[in-house]
């Protein structure tokens, strides 16, 4: 695998980041309800079997929030992944990556690279996090 797809996937699985920036306004009080989404999900370490499946990016947390858009990634169940990264720029652009994963007691791993900490939420989604951040994925139909 060549050293800078090799670095896209570790800039994926670990240097992950997300901001936003909301413009003040009035909300009616009828209308305050939070809906916190992602922030609801309860949490445990996930299993082999959880890992195949099409996800896409709900959440990015960490200090690449300027620069990562959004991630897509499928997780084949023969250890196989292929995954897309949406990176600001001019213009803005995708980096493709792909290759083997392998779940292990330190995490999920890509290409030999540094465990992720893998976690599945009741819904199917999945959070993977490191040094530098975490990406909550949301579970997808295939077709």
């Amino acid at each position: 695998m060549s050293v800078r797809v090799r670095a896209l996937a570790l800039f994926v699985v670990l240097s992950l980041g997300a901001g936003a920036c909301i413009a003040p306004s009035v909300v009616a009080v009828e209308d305050r309800g939070v809906d916190l989404g992602v922030a609801d999900l309860s949490w445990r370490p996930g299993a082999q079997a959880e890992v195949p499946g099409y996800y896409v990016s709900e959440l990015v947390d960490g200090p690449m929030a300027a620069v990562l858009r959004g991630l897509v990634y499928l997780f084949g169940e023969d250890g196989s992944y292929s995954g897309a990264a949406l990176l600001d720029g001019v213009p803005p652009h995708f980096e493709v990556v792909g290759g083997e994963w392998e779940l292990s007691e330190l995490g999920l791993v890509l290409d030999g690279g540094p465990p992720a900490t893998f976690e599945v939420a009741g819904d199917g989604s999945i959070r993977l996090s490191g040094e530098e951040g975490s990406v909550v994925l949301r579970r997808q139909v295939e077709r």
